[in-house]
């Protein structure tokens, strides 16, 4: 469960996370691991209120497709733990910027 604001929250069904292979320099297990993280979530299907799928579609973020769906790679940690935790904080921050 993802936590945006003391009335609302996300599902865990609602963020689809899959393990991906890290790219670029990082040592001897880049190639090999699948320590970064591909975060995908759909505004439209979600339980966010209306006003918050509005706001969230009418941004010009490149994150957001023309689908109304949210895609975040996050890679910048060594483990899939914290990779999955900077996804997760990545979407809660954008969906809050959204809504100010």
């Amino acid at each position: 469960m993802l936590h945006i604001s003391n009335n609302v929250t996300l599902a865990a069904h609602e963020i689809e996370i899959n393990q991906i292979r890290a790219q670029g320099a990082g040592g001897q297990n880049v190639n090999k691991v699948s320590s970064a993280v591909h975060l995908r979530f759909d505004i439209s299907a979600s339980s966010l209120p209306d006003f918050y799928q509005h706001r969230l579609m009418a941004l010009s973020d490149q994150r957001i497709s023309k689908d109304g769906v949210i895609i975040i790679k996050a890679q910048s940690h060594r483990t899939l733990e914290l990779n999955r935790e900077d996804a997760l904080a990545r979407l809660r921050e954008l969906i809050r910027c959204a809504i100010k």
